[in-house]
């Protein structure tokens, strides 16, 4: 994988109805499977909040994360992102200190 892949802030878009048939389970389960399987790298975690609207779930992965999942990136179609606005995640999966990364935001 590209090494501009690396220390970014990534987000998939799950649709309301790809989110209710279970969807997210399934991303959250690949997420967790490379988690553990790397034995819990410091900073590691996946976060989601609802749009506005509730017509989409908005899922991101943490840059510490991207190298331990380029391929799940790979298969959702992950977008590069800016740090999202840490007041509106929930952590799904992973390192709650990957919070700490919101205040460095760099980027490869």
């Amino acid at each position: 994988m590209a090494s501009a892949t690396i220390h970014s802030w990534h987000r998939i878009k799950l649709s309301s109805q790809e989110y209710q048939s279970g969807e997210i389970a399934v991303l959250m389960g690949a997420f967790r499977a490379a988690y553990v399987a790397r034995n819990g790298p410091d900073g590691m975690a996946m976060f989601g909040h609802w749009t506005d609207d509730g017509s989409c779930y908005w899922v991101y992965t943490s840059p510490k994360s991207s190298r331990h999942i380029a391929p799940l990136l790979a298969a959702y179609s992950a977008l590069r992102t800016p740090a999202p606005d840490p007041q509106q995640l929930s952590l799904i999966y992973g390192d709650e200190s990957a919070r700490n990364c919101f205040e460095t935001g760099f980027e490869a």
